[in-house]
């Protein structure tokens, strides 16, 4: 039995840095998506951009 408590935590560490890695490859991703949106509105006039 005391062995049990030590297979949950370590367990749950593992569960704990997947759902932390996946957490941050989605902000990774949408970051990406941010900054190739961004060249796009390099293409407006400085009027246009203050119109935004």
């Amino acid at each position: 039995m005391a062995d049990n408590p030590i297979e949950i935590d370590t367990a749950m560490n593992m569960i704990k840095e997947d759902i932390i890695r996946e957490l941050s490859e989605s902000v990774s991703k949408q970051n990406n998506q941010l900054y190739i949106k961004d060249p796009s509105n390099s293409n407006l006039s400085f009027s246009e951009k203050s119109m935004d």
